[in-house]
């Protein structure tokens, strides 16, 4: 299909999607190996349907991106997708400004906005105003289980619905509150759960979320090492054979050990950035993030 640059460039809309664009936009992100969780949209739909902005022209959505909203506090930016035949005619650039704006305007003035940018595109977000924090490396490989290390006899790894506590737990480690995503996630019969528990208490959890090829491990959360490596070993048990992603924050030395101690190969990066200010985090409990598209 011939167009002008021209012409394109001058009669794009920007509004919210509709659904069934939001499912042409996974598409698209399928397609280029994006690897989405298989019911990643249907929860991000449902915790907050304005997050999902298109760009239209003549009526049809041609590029698109989301502007999650966890809290008044907290906003994310994801999802990030121009059609590849519309791609280096400045629209990207366009849709990135017009969702930073509006965004802003469903936070309050002092909220942080967080996104999960390829390294290639870092200083274009830097020069909108983000900030570098850490870099997130994704590791991928077959699930299979590994011989067994010293065993903490005082772990019990329990599948049993813990729900409120994860989310405590969750909310304790990260600093901002996903509870309406992760809720979502949790409440899926068909997403693997993890509970590490010692005398009593949740000391860690992760989830195993079906994907367009295999399973999503994350978010893992876990206080010490060999507690994440007890829940690991129990999803990876219960889903052996399938290929497996775990997103990795860089700081994290023990969370990149424990998947390379899998078998996991490291098979794409990016770089977490924040605008407004950085807020305060320890990554040294978080072995897994939980989406780079809607944080």
């Amino acid at each position: 299909m011939e167009f002008e640059t021209a012409d394109i460039l001058n009669s794009t809309e920007i509004g919210p999607m509709t659904y069934a664009e939001a499912l042409q936009i996974f598409a698209l992100a399928r397609a280029e190996d994006w690897n989405p969780g298989t019911f990643d949209l249907a929860c991000a739909w449902a915790s907050d349907p304005e997050a999902f902005i298109a760009l239209r022209h003549q009526e049809a959505m041609i590029a698109g991106g989301s502007i999650f909203r966890h809290s008044a506090d907290f906003g994310f930016m994801g999802l990030f997708i121009v059609e590849p035949r519309y791609r280096g005619l400045g629209l990207g650039r366009r849709l990135w400004h017009d969702r930073l704006a509006r965004l802003r305007a469903r936070l309050a003035p002092d909220a942080v906005i967080a996104m999960d940018g390829v390294f290639e595109m870092e200083r274009f977000y830097a020069a909108g105003g983000f900030v570098p924090a850490y870099a997130t490396t994704r590791y991928e490989g077959m699930a299979r289980p590994v011989p067994a290390t010293a065993v903490d006899f005082a772990l019990q790894i329990d599948w049993a619905p813990r729900h409120d506590a994860i989310l405590a737990l969750d909310r304790k480690t990260v600093p901002y509150d996903r509870t309406g995503l992760l809720s979502c996630w949790l409440a899926l019969p068909e997403t693997i759960q993890a509970m590490a528990i010692r005398d009593g208490e949740l000391v860690g959890f992760g989830l195993a979320r079906p994907a367009s090829a295999g399973f999503k491990i994350g978010p893992l959360i876990a206080g010490e090492p060999q507690v994440a490596r007890a829940l690991l070993a129990d999803m990876v048990a219960r889903i052996e054979g399938h290929q497996i992603q775990i997103d990795v924050p860089a700081p994290n030395n023990e969370g990149a050990a424990l998947a390379l101690s899998y078998g996991l190969a490291p098979v794409f990066g990016c770089r977490r950035m924040y605008f407004g200010r950085k807020p305060a985090e320890g990554l040294s409990s978080v072995y897994a993030g939980m989406s780079l598209e809607f944080g």
